[in-house]
């Protein structure tokens, strides 16, 4: 039982806290403070500390209603809402449905000629109204996919220092070792379950942009929610903040990060271990921690080292490989071959191509193939030259001795290209326009379809644009591109070229991970993802020349391979959520993201009347200790 003592002092420290919240109070006594709790802190909030996902509307009122993301519907609050909220006369008279809104949205976001313009509409929509964003942007993913993530988002990253208006997620520096838990501490959200981080060194084909980079990750897990359903208020973009070795930032008056040369070696390791350790601190062993854009030199180590012991993926190595071999999944319907048919040349070999090429291997292996095979028919270039294992330039350290070649050196694309004779090239190098209209025609005449992937993003780094790769091979290619790409007219025959884009796969991954509570995340569930693509890819599709889908049914996708996950996880006992479900889809979509408006109104209900007994006169009782007995 508490002493009174103790009692006093938690009642004090509950009353300071409250009135240390409110500037023009001041806690003289435990009875002042009590008051002040009383009169201002009972059942409201300040702005923003709305958490969770059951929402109790007596929390806020007022004007915050309106202004909390969360919360505010703008016109669309009911003449009941308004009163009841003590919002009535703050708006105009008109009431509209969110179907009209979105109206709206989509009037306003195109009167915007700019790419940045309409992202900036788009994120001003966010910050004032979440549900809106998200149903505007899941409804017309086609049209806002290159506003909201590439290729606008690289211009954004751009210009970050220009357009930052409000915070958007956690910086995390340098300049916090020893107190990245403290740092994550002040995220007001207690119910984190996915993270995307950045150190922003590797920003797209863009290079080192350091804190800049923060774009990506709220980029991505806007994709999260709009393509997978999963809860906002989940979801937890991170930029990790080392430095930059880009000199143009360093001399920009307008750089919002830290002004110095990147950190590197056992410190930055020494930070980044924290900062993992910190996270599962906080939101728990299995929280998904998504790797997005760093260095080469630190994904593939990153991805190794963690990978077993938290619930991680990179996105630029597993998700690009997942969505690449999806379209080679579906090329197979159009060449008539297996992989083990193919011979693959990578330009590239960085984080995306090794990664492509490793599940290239996981499928072929899958296939009957032995492993010796498999890397065997994938050959690779890299800035040095063909990676072979008599070269003297470059190196060949970690995944690339892979991929070796023992044959003689060659530099030159156009001659490694007549060489090897490749039934499948795909570029992952940022370098524009490496694939010249030689090796295209190389490809066409040794090729009846050749297959031809340009995944360099944004569009100023692609390998070779869709209309050069249809004209040098007289339309025969079987094309794919990292960013979008118009259609294409040759002869009487308009091709629409597919964008191999990471958001048919991360959402749907994510949405499963999350779900099933997954501790680790193996290649096998990136296979399933590409299967679950290509097999969702209509013989429409690859008439009109594209390997994937409309990005219109993304949604629908990240349903699919969810469940493929979500089955992955059970079979292989790594999910933690317990029982298994038996009606999967069903499941999964009891845990989405409602994108409609709700009633901001408390739920009332009414109880039965009660039947009439009828009760004993009441008397007075006599108490212990009566004066009169006293007297006696």
């Amino acid at each position: 039982m508490f002493s009174r003592p103790l009692l006093y002092g938690n009642l004090t420290k509950i009353c300071a806290s409250a009135a240390a919240r409110q500037p023009h109070q001041s806690v003289t006594n435990p009875t002042t403070a009590s008051t002040a709790v009383a009169i201002n802190d009972t059942q409201t909030r300040e702005y923003h500390e709305v958490v969770g996902d059951i929402l109790c509307p007596s929390q806020v009122m007022g004007i915050d209603h309106i202004r909390d993301p969360r919360l505010n519907k703008g016109l669309a609050f009911t003449l009941e809402e308004r009163q009841v909220l003590g919002i009535h006369g703050l708006q105009p008279a008109r009431f509209k449905t969110q179907e009209e809104q979105l109206e709206l949205c989509k009037i306003a976001v195109n009167r915007y000629s700019e790419a940045l313009n309409k992202y900036l509409y788009l994120s001003d929509l966010q910050d004032r109204n979440e549900r809106l964003f998200f149903r505007f942007l899941s409804e017309n993913i086609e049209e806002m996919m290159p506003i909201i993530y590439t290729p606008t988002v690289g211009l954004a990253c751009q210009r970050f220092g220009l357009i930052y208006r409000r915070p958007r997620g956690l910086f995390v520096t340098i300049n916090d070792r020893g107190h990245v838990f403290d740092v994550i501490k002040n995220w007001p959200e207690p119910d984190v379950r996915a993270i995307v981080v950045t150190d922003g060194e590797r920003i797209l084909g863009l290079g080192d942009l350091g804190a800049s980079g923060m774009g990506i990750p709220v980029g991505k897990l806007a994709l999260y929610t709009a393509l997978a359903g999963i809860k906002p208020h989940q979801c937890l973009p991170i930029l990790i903040d080392v430095g930059t070795n880009n000199i143009d930032l360093l001399e920009d008056p307008l750089y919002v990060g830290l002004r110095q040369k990147r950190v590197v070696g056992r410190e930055y390791d020494d930070f980044i271990d924290e900062f993992m350790q910190a996270v599962v601190k906080r939101y728990g062993q299995n929280t998904l921690i998504q790797f997005e854009d760093f260095g080469n030199h630190n994904a593939f180590r990153f991805l190794d080292k963690y990978r077993n012991t938290y619930c991680t993926f990179n996105d630029d190595i597993q998700g690009t490989a997942s969505v690449a071999v999806a379209g080679l999944y579906a090329s197979k319907r159009i060449t008539g071959r297996s992989f083990a048919e193919y011979t693959f040349l990578f330009a590239g070999a960085g984080e995306a191509a090794i990664g492509i090429a490793d599940l290239v291997v996981k499928a072929m292996v899958a296939e009957g193939v032995s492993l010796e095979e498999a890397r065997s028919k994938i050959w690779m270039v890299d800035i040095d030259g063909l990676l072979t294992t008599t070269r003297k330039d470059g190196n060949l350290e970690g995944h690339k001795c892979n991929y070796a070649k023992d044959v003689e050196p060659m530099k030159n694309l156009e001659d490694i290209v007549e060489k090897v004779k490749p039934n499948v090239l795909i570029g992952a190098s940022a370098a524009a326009g490496i694939f010249t209209p030689k090796i295209l025609q190389t490809m066409a005449a040794n090729n009846e379809r050749p297959v031809v992937f340009a995944l360099s993003n944004p569009t100023s780094k692609a390998e070779c644009t869709a209309e050069q790769a249809y004209q040098n091979t007289e339309g025969r290619v079987i094309f794919s591109s990292g960013s979008p790409f118009p259609p294409v007219t040759i002869g009487d025959k308009t091709f629409y070229p597919g964008q191999g884009n990471n958001a048919y796969i991360f959402p749907g991954v994510a949405l499963g991970v999350i779900a099933t509570g997954t501790h680790h995340i193996p290649d096998d569930m990136f296979l399933i993802a590409s299967q679950e693509l290509a097999n969702y890819v209509s013989d429409t599709d690859l008439e009109r020349g594209s390997l994937y889908p409309p990005l219109s049914s993304i949604r629908e996708i990240s349903m699919r391979i969810a469940m493929g996950v979500t089955k992955c996880a059970y079979d292989k006992g790594l999910a933690s959520t317990y029982p298994e479900p038996q009606d999967k889809r069903k499941w999964l979509e009891e845990q989405l993201y409602n994108f409609n408006y709700e009633s901001s109104l408390p739920v009332t209900w009414v109880w039965p009347r009660m039947p009439y007994i009828k009760t004993r006169d009441l008397n007075p009782t006599k108490l212990f200790g009566d004066s009169k007995d006293t007297q006696k």
